[in-house]
């Protein structure tokens, strides 16, 4: 079991508060004495953005019935479920815990909108992102008993309840792809078929950390910290398209964050910098 701030944690949860615990450090790249973005900025720029996905309903579930789903969660933790509500009154100030129980209720959520039959496959995906790929038989004794809490749950939910939840504006994003969502991304962690970036085979979660650096670290601001992290994703996928698709792309992103002729000027020079930002750091994948 981890502990933090004197509440006794599920192993499930260990991985989201060691990220906080343990600083995580890019390595430099190309001999440019480059350092690694402190993680203060990068954690502190990943959780706003899983607070925003949740509160701004982006996944597609309505937050306050995702709250209600929480519950065995919040149960099972020893914890308040009133939090939730608190998160989405006080998003600003959300702690790590509430975030980590309902990032959690929200893969849970997907994972058993799933076919029974679809679970199977994905069951050990699931489990991957919840106890990390290092889980001891403990932890798969403690993720079985979590599933069967949660499951029983989630069969007390009528149809017109999960579809309550999911009648937004949003897409409702299944298994999968709330697993490939930036906010929802799994923890990191050293995979042999993971893609690797720049001399020192970085992991994608590091490589990025480095790419979005001269962004992140000016800035203190909660708020421009937030922005800064969505400019630095859309500039990493910028990075990566050629031809027409990387104008199309970086006009949508001028479109979608300028308001004047200045402002517009002043975003293609950033992306511009942070295109060539990525030659010099990734050549290889440039």
């Amino acid at each position: 079991m981890a502990t933090h701030s004197n509440i006794t944690l599920h192993p499930l949860m260990s991985d989201f508060f060691d990220a906080f615990a343990e600083p995580l450090h890019a390595p430099s790249a190309g001999g440019d004495g480059a350092s690694a973005v402190s993680d203060a900025h990068l954690l502190l720029a990943q959780h706003q953005r899983k607070v925003r996905a949740l509160v701004d309903n982006e996944t597609g579930v309505r937050f306050e019935s995702l709250a209600l789903f929480a519950d065995p969660l919040f149960a099972l933790y020893d914890l308040d479920a009133a939090s939730a509500f608190e998160l989405h009154a006080r998003p600003d100030e959300a702690d790590e815990t509430t975030v980590a129980v309902m990032e959690a209720a929200r893969l849970l959520w997907a994972y058993f909108a799933l076919p029974p039959s679809q679970r199977t496959t994905r069951r050990d995906a699931l489990a991957e992102f919840l106890i990390g790929p290092d889980g001891t038989d403990d932890d798969e004794d403690d993720f079985d008993a979590l599933l069967e809490s949660v499951e029983s749950h989630w069969d007390m939910l009528t149809e017109d309840d999960i579809e309550l939840a999911e009648d937004l504006e949003t897409e409702t994003l299944d298994f999968d792809a709330l697993l490939a969502h930036p906010a929802f991304a799994p923890p990191a962690g050293e995979r042999s078929t993971e893609k690797t970036y720049g001399a020192e085979g970085m992991n994608e979660m590091e490589a990025r950390a480095l790419f979005a650096q001269p962004l992140l670290e000016q800035e203190s601001d909660p708020d421009a910290l937030e922005d800064a992290m969505e400019r630095a994703d859309d500039y990493w996928t910028l990075a990566q398209l050629r031809g027409l698709e990387r104008d199309a792309f970086l006009d949508e992103i001028i479109g979608a964050n300028a308001i004047d002729d200045d402002e517009a000027a002043a975003l293609r020079a950033e992306a511009e910098d942070m295109m060539q930002r990525y030659q010099h750091l990734f050549g290889d994948q440039a």
